[in-house]
């Protein structure tokens, strides 16, 4: 049974525990709290949201992109976040995803739509380096990108069979192109 926040059933706990899908948690409305969600393994995981230094670098490399997708006129969008469908009861938001244009559904992206996630570091950098990038490889993404907000250093990983292996570590100070489906060229540095 789903009901809207702040109106549950009396002796019920306003998050009490229990098996969600992807449709469900895609439909439902959690209101605003100030909370970014996800949904794992039918389990809905709730964030802080973002810093504004994680915000900005966040735009400021969806604007890099965006303008790198339109300058070599590649049939890819980007947004971020995200909703990203990786099964029938997992939707993560990554910070940034590149996808093809025209996809399914304008509620979420799905893994044979995905070319690039990204994720800026947050107050837990473990699930974006373990959970997510685990997560990820299992839906064959073959580029993931993670961006330290301390350091700005970008680190570029190409899924390797069914895991990911770092290709490039770009440090801001100097502009280079990440490897992948779109040239960007960039000095990491511009993102703060």
């Amino acid at each position: 049974m789903t009901v809207p926040h702040g109106h549950q059933p009396h002796g019920t706990l306003p998050w009490a525990p229990r098996y969600w899908n992807a449709d469900e948690f895609m439909s439902h409305d959690f209101g605003d709290v100030g909370r970014r969600f996800e949904l794992e393994d039918g389990c809905i995981v709730m964030t802080p949201a973002p810093s504004i230094r994680h915000q900005r670098i966040a735009r400021r490399l969806i604007n890099a992109i965006e303008a790198c997708l339109r300058a070599n006129d590649l049939d890819l969008d980007v947004e971020g976040p995200v909703n990203y469908r990786l099964n029938s009861d997992t939707v993560f938001a990554p910070d940034v995803a590149v996808f093809q244009r025209g996809t399914d559904s304008d509620l979420y992206v799905e893994p044979h739509e995905i070319e690039i996630l990204a994720e800026v570091t947050f107050t837990n950098s473990n699930r974006d380096r373990l959970t997510k990038m685990n997560r990820y490889a299992r839906t064959k993404c073959e580029w993931y990108w993670i961006i330290d907000q301390n350091t700005l250093v970008v680190d570029v990983y190409q899924l390797d069979g069914d895991v990911y292996r770092q290709v490039a570590a770009l440090a801001p100070g100097s502009a280079a192109t990440l490897p992948g489906p779109v040239p960007l060229t960039i000095d990491p540095g511009t993102l703060a």
